[in-house]
Order: structure tokens, then sequence, then C-alpha cells
């Protein structure tokens, strides 16, 4: 194993793993017509993440998982994270963006976005724009609720988020508890009243250090979405759906759609198949 949690004086360290994206970031309202991203957006998703990192640091948590989650997986500036962080950057991960939260203690996700359908939204999307629809047992479900139940599976809970104002509403009915930091509201899909930067900045340290003074109390309860689930996906072309339906356990459901009945992990695994590696060339 490369990575593992340290103990130290016999107690052991409490980890927080930072699920990081940049649509949800302060002042980023497009995507570039040209990948990659600017650097400046790169920057403040970096920046973006460093704030969580001091208030969890400030409120006692000593040891850091940063995940970059956004399109190649490969924007935050390694050598400017603080805290010594880990980072684990790259596409084609098992667990989406998951991979090793069962290391930590406490989740946080950071310039998060909405999932398709909301009008009030900045860049609404979930995971994919081949994907136009994902259920789970019925319920429209987002990148929070991907992150939140994984998390959940392995039975850590999620305990800050921040993103735009839409992105924190949806949240808040899945995880009421949850601390969040909306750094933004939507003007229109691609247009947004921002906070300044550095005010961003100030409101995520403080939340960060309040989230990990509450979770080290128990604040948090896991979220978990039941030991047999139905997921529902829809596609952009149903030559996606004919590849899907190859996976054993998958139904199809019409043209552009299959569905499969299952746990989590497994539903997970035929989201990462087809994200990660059904032909994609552009991951959001």
């Amino acid at each position: 194993m490369l990575l593992h949690i340290p103990h130290r004086g016999g107690d052991l360290i409490f980890t927080i793993f930072i699920a990081a994206d940049i649509e949800g970031i302060t002042d980023y309202v497009d995507w570039p017509e040209n990948p990659p991203e600017e650097f400046w957006f790169r920057e403040q998703m970096t920046a973006e993440v460093n704030a969580a990192i001091e208030g969890a640091l400030d409120a006692g948590a000593d040891s850091i998982i940063v995940s970059d989650i956004h399109w190649r997986k490969q924007n935050i500036i390694p050598d400017k994270l603080l805290g010594c962080a880990s980072l684990i950057r790259g596409s084609k991960r098992k667990l989406m963006w998951m991979d090793f939260v069962e290391r930590s203690n406490f989740v946080f996700l950071i310039g998060f976005h909405s999932g398709f359908g909301p009008a009030d939204a900045v860049l609404p999307h979930t995971i994919d724009t081949r994907i136009t629809g994902l259920k789970i047992n019925g319920q429209n479900v987002d990148e929070a609720y991907i992150s939140a139940a994984t998390a959940g599976y392995f039975g850590v809970p999620v305990g800050l988020a921040t993103g735009d104002m839409a992105f924190v509403k949806e949240l808040k009915r899945l995880l009421p508890d949850v601390e969040t930091v909306a750094v933004k509201e939507a003007v229109g899909n691609c247009a947004a009243l921002n906070l300044h930067p550095k005010i961003s900045l100030e409101e995520i340290k403080k939340a960060a250090k309040v989230a990990v003074q509450k979770g080290i109390s128990g604040g948090f309860k896991p979220y978990r979405p039941g030991n047999l689930l139905e997921m529902a996906i829809e596609v952009s072309w149903p030559s996606y759906a004919d590849a899907l339906s190859l996976v054993p356990g998958v139904v199809r459901t019409s043209g552009t759609g299959v569905s499969y009945t299952g746990d989590w992990l497994n539903a997970l695994g035929i989201l990462s198949l087809f994200v990660n590696w059904i032909g994609s060339k552009r991951l959001l």
C-alpha cells in the first residue's frame, strides 16, 4: 500500500477526503472552448481547496487526501497544496472520483455544481454530457449524491460542500446537517453573481473549521442509499445503450435508456465503465 492513515501516540489521525470540482468555484461560469482550463481558474480551484484544508487543520484534522475530479482530473496545482496534502490525479478510476475515501473520517465537496435540470443553476450537468438522465430509486441524482453514497457505503459522512446557490439548496434536501458555502448565484446557465474570491476563501475556511469540529463530535451521519436500489440511466445516443446493455444485470428500457437493480457499488461500477471506458473524450 503506497499511502496509509498513520497513527500518532496510539490515536487515529483524523483524515479529510476532499473531492474538488471546478464548475462550482468562484467566478467560473462557462467551459473553455479549447481545454485545458485557464490557469487562473486552476489557481482559484487550488485556493478554495487550500481554504478548506486550512480550516480543517485549524479544527484538529491531521491528514488530507485531495481528489481532483474535473474533466481529465489534472487541474489542481500540486505544489501549491497546503498541509502536505496527498493528491489523486488522473482519469479512469474505478470509484469515479472517490477511490481511497475509506481511508478518511470525513468528506468535503469543494467547487460542486447542480445536476442537470435546475433552471437557476450554473452549468448544471451530471458527470458527463452524454448522460441525459440519472435516477436512483426514481430520484434524480447528481455528483454530490454519488459522492455521498460512495462515502456512505464505506461509513464516511460528508461534512462540507461548496458551490453555487442552486447546488447548496439541492444538497440541503439530501444532507440537511452538512455545512455549506454558496460562492455564487446564477444569473443564467453561463452567468452568475459571484462573491469576491477572497471572501469565498474566508467563508470556506470558516465552514471547514466548523465542519471538522462538528464531525469530530459525531455531528454527521453517513448517507446510505440502501442495500438494494434501482438505477436508471438515459444516454444521448442509442449505441451507448447498446454497449451498456452488454453488462450482466443491465436491462434495456428504451432506445437510449437502461436500468440496473443491485447494490450501490455495482451500480457505481456501471457508471464508471460508461464514463471512463466507453468511448468518452470529454469528461466534465
